[in-house]
């Protein structure tokens, strides 16, 4: 064993000590300047990841970190994000911000969620009136519970049927604006040897908000909204047997040969390429087929034409807000995420969301002043000739109702597996189950909305 030199071990020992005192002082600086520039806030964004993507959610939060230095935005977008989120709100260690499908009402009513109000009352960023004020009216109303509001939608939707105005002018085909002219349409589309109309009929909802169109299209808005209300018979009406029966008649007769078993970008490379002639879908349309869509396609939409006929609002469009964000009331920072979420949903970045994906933002007269593209334009001509917009809160508010009754019922009505009759049926025994269910929350009855 070797010698022990007491001298040497003073001498290393003095220095190490030395060191450690040089550490403490460094970091006892460190210390003090942290505490005089206060701690940074880590907001944790989670984003689903859809036809609009994530791009534009990351470059808002660069935007908000540079105005706020004290704040960090982590923003991470997954197309499953509900299936990583439900672990983690039962953890209550959620996100500090969601955008999701997830049971939105269950949330609400388990007191889930921090409501938006007491920013909504503040004043909205770059605009003097507040952000309540400065929102496209009525956007707030399917989530409201008990005076208070609990989802913000980022974007404006409109559905509308979409076209080739390139191929409507070879073929000389106008845009339709009864339900009688449409078939007429499609017929003349058929003998041309194209399909009349593309489906993603692999997700048999997309069907669904064609359906209520034709059934505004049959009475007032009055009875429309009973449905939504859950009246019992709603569903047994004879003009929404009717527009059952208009349904089906397309599906059967003008979908794409074996539209049923395609998915939605499946459906719609079909659309693009000139193969089927027409698509019912959101505004998200165009931004999702970006990179397959060839050159030289004119992308244009009209709404769903008037039925023959019909009591409804021939100018009423069914659409609404889309990609709804909630902050979590378990979050870590739900005020700074609450303020954040006012940034993103306020007139500037509004106008990079529209310019950028091709589509409309629920603050009101945000598209004044910008450059549009052609497409978007389309859509902006049917919603500034429109009266109202109108939307459904059945197949978010009962989840049954939405993800399984409604669909399996929609895919038998549309392959002429189930005829309009036992089609509305079906669907008033299910909503049965969910009126007879005490432990199923029914929010009060919403009726037109102002």
């Amino acid at each position: 064993m070797p010698s022990v030199n007491p001298a040497r071990c003073a001498t290393v020992s003095s220095l190490l000590a030395a060191v450690a005192l040089s550490c403490t002082l460094l970091l006892a600086g460190c210390s003090v300047e942290d505490e005089k520039s206060g701690p940074r806030i880590e907001l944790e964004v989670a984003v689903f990841e859809g036809g609009y993507g994530i791009d534009w959610h990351k470059s808002v939060a660069r935007q908000y970190e540079q105005m706020h230095p004290d704040v960090k935005i982590d923003l991470w977008g997954d197309p499953r994000v509900d299936e990583k989120l439900k672990p983690r709100i039962l953890r209550r260690n959620p996100p500090d911000l969601v955008s999701c499908i997830l049971p939105v009402w269950k949330l609400i009513v388990a007191d889930k969620l921090y409501p938006l109000d007491e920013a909504l009352d503040t004043m909205a960023y770059g605009q003097d009136m507040t952000w309540r004020q400065s929102l496209v009216p009525g956007l707030l109303a399917p989530y409201q519970y008990e005076g208070k509001s609990y989802a913000m939608p980022t974007n404006l939707g409109v559905w509308a049927c979409w076209y080739d105005r390139r191929q409507f002018r070879e073929h000389g085909w106008e845009v339709p604006e009864t339900w009688g002219q449409f078939t007429s349409l499609c017929e003349k589309i058929k003998a041309a040897g194209i399909a009349p109309i593309a489906f993603q009929g692999k997700y048999p909802t997309y069907a669904w908000s064609t359906l209520l169109s034709l059934y505004q299209r049959l009475v007032p808005l009055e009875k429309w909204y009973e449905m939504q209300d859950i009246k019992p018979g709603a569903f047994l009406e004879p003009e929404f047997i009717r527009a059952a029966e208009l349904l089906q008649d397309m599906g059967t007769k003008y979908f794409e040969p074996g539209a049923m078993a395609m998915t939605h970008t499946e459906s719609q490379l079909e659309f693009v390429n000139g193969r089927a002639a027409m698509v019912f879908c959101g505004l998200w349309l165009k931004n999702e087929m970006k990179d397959a869509t060839p050159e030289g396609f004119e992308m244009a939409c009209f709404a769903v034409p008037m039925v023959e006929g019909g009591a409804g609002d021939p100018k009423a469009i069914y659409g609404g807000g889309g990609e709804n964000f909630l902050v979590l009331r378990d979050a870590r920072h739900p005020k700074e995420a609450l303020d954040f979420l006012k940034y993103m949903v306020s007139l500037e970045p509004a106008q990079t969301y529209i310019r950028q994906l091709d589509t409309l933002s629920p603050v009101a007269n945000s598209v004044k002043g910008i450059e549009i593209s052609p497409e978007l334009q389309s859509a902006v001509d049917v919603l500034e000739s429109s009266s109202c917009i109108y939307s459904d809160r059945l197949s978010n508010l009962y989840l049954e109702f939405g993800k399984s009754s409604m669909p399996d019922a929609l895919a038998a009505l549309l392959s002429g597996k189930m005829t309009p009759q036992q089609f509305g049926e079906t669907l008033e025994a299910a909503i049965e189950a969910v009126r007879s269910n005490p432990d199923i929350y029914k929010p009060p009855a919403m009726g037109v909305p102002e």
